[in-house]
């Protein structure tokens, strides 16, 4: 064999295990943008449960991970009574918030398509949560607005506490 072709079949062999990784992670890894409760994955929803972060009576709302394979590593949500913040490299990996607990909430939104939004929470006993939020589709400003229309104290709140638009 011509060195040329023990090249080329190397570079044919490197191409071929680079595109099945990338179609691997393709299959596997999260959408990049946030899903509607019932678009989430029954995969997702299975592992949720399985970690213990959704009790019976809750269905997700709205659904994001910013992780590249596995959701364990950064996950967020919000359902009809918590918001959930997630990731497996914490001390404590689940932040859960009552919804009826937030006290004030702000959003700083993004619209470019690489750059994430970032909500900040506070609960009235002084928690404080940061989260990441997709901004494709526009859903991060839905996944704010499902907060605010469902945490009893921030209508007691000044209007311009409570948004960070």
């Amino acid at each position: 064999m011509k060195a040329w072709q023990i090249i080329g079949i190397i570079a044919l062999c490197i191409f071929g295990l680079l595109l099945a990784v990338i179609l691997t992670i393709g299959i596997i890894a999260p959408e990049t943008s946030i899903y509607l409760g019932r678009e989430a994955p029954k995969r997702y929803l299975k592992e949720i449960r399985a970690l213990g972060l959704l009790k019976e009576d809750e269905t997700i709302q709205y659904f994001y991970s910013d992780s590249l394979y596995d959701i364990k590593d950064g996950m967020y949500f919000v359902t009809n009574h918590t918001l959930t913040v997630y990731d497996d490299e914490w001390e404590n990996p689940a932040f859960q918030i009552a919804l009826a607990d937030i006290d004030f909430i702000d959003a700083q939104y993004n619209d470019a398509f690489i750059d994430d939004s970032w909500i900040r929470v506070t609960t009235s006993d002084g928690g404080e949560v940061e989260s990441p939020l997709s901004s494709e589709k526009k859903r991060d400003r839905l996944f704010v607005e499902h907060i605010e229309k469902h945490a009893p104290l921030l209508e007691r709140l000044a209007p311009e506490r409570t948004k960070g638009r």
